[in-house]
């Protein structure tokens, strides 16, 4: 892993050939700008192509754009710390730093009525209730996330299943027929077991449905529905924070949707799901 992106740079710069010092140029000048950009965005910005992005990483030791940017990310973090809120310092009480956390929560929770749109609730419960099976995948962190999506869908009486495993998932996307719906979900929306099984899909013309939080993620691009989660303006980081928070809440939101547009059927679905737990306990 490498820890120090435009050290790395610097090192390597002789080795390069003159359009690899261009693009070195442009990452040493503009780090926080390319932080947010996908790598089409280098490669525009640096007048060339994504073959040639790969193999100036290669030359600086990098095999991976996803591992590039968030190594490049952690990099300026530890020269600048902005730990999980961008204006929480090191000498920040636990108070403060509960109500800054706090606030910087809230303040994301706010972000969702311009991020999800009623038409995309709409769309992406549409594409539910019209899904004979329902695939979901994902990866990590973003398993937890997957997993209350799915909890929430098999209440409902959806026939789903959840995958968190990469040979298994490549395994059920060998399998997808017409009628089935996958949702990938996905907080870099660039991870590449997620990303196969999104693009089976599509290959088969069926509907990719994608909860992530960076809008021109690979994942975003590639599905039919994106649920986002973050803005193009939020400071890209390795790991959610404030954005699972948001996921829970489009999840709560898509299943009382969910709920209200199946009537009756979905109120007796949940219904009897409660039962079946509550017979489970003393």
């Amino acid at each position: 892993m490498q820890a120090d992106v435009l050290g790395s740079i610097r090192v390597n710069y002789n080795a390069l050939s003159a359009v690899q010092r261009r693009i070195a140029d442009f990452v040493q000048q503009n780090a926080e700008k390319v932080m947010f950009q996908s790598i089409t965005e280098l490669a525009q910005a640096c007048e060339t192509s994504e073959t040639t992005i790969m193999r100036f990483l290669r030359k600086v030791g990098f095999t991976s754009y996803q591992v590039f940017r968030v190594e490049l990310a952690q990099g300026l973090q530890q020269e600048n710390p902005r730990y999980v809120c961008s204006d929480i310092s090191r000498d920040d009480s636990t108070d403060e730093i509960r109500e800054k956390v706090i606030s910087a929560t809230v303040n994301s929770l706010q972000d969702i009525r311009t991020l999800l749109p009623d038409e995309i609730i709409e769309k992406a419960a549409a594409e539910i209730l019209e899904a004979r099976f329902i695939y979901i995948f994902a990866l990590g962190a973003s398993g937890y996330i997957a997993g209350d999506f799915f909890h929430k869908l098999v209440r409902l009486g959806f026939k789903c299943s959840f995958c968190q495993d990469p040979h298994l998932m490549a395994i059920q996307s060998s399998h997808f027929e017409r009628g089935d719906l996958v949702i990938c979900v996905s907080h870099s929306g660039e991870s590449d077991i997620i990303l196969e099984s999104g693009m089976a899909a599509k290959s088969l013309g069926i509907p990719l449905l994608a909860l992530t939080s960076y809008p021109r993620s690979s994942l975003a691009l590639a599905a039919d529905t994106v649920l986002l989660s973050s803005s193009a303006e939020t400071a890209y980081r390795p790991d959610a924070m404030s954005s699972r928070i948001l996921q829970l809440t489009i999840i709560d939101v898509l299943t009382i949707v969910l709920t209200l547009k199946k009537g009756q059927s979905g109120i007796e679905a949940v219904g009897r799901s409660q039962r079946a737990v509550a017979r489970q306990k003393r």
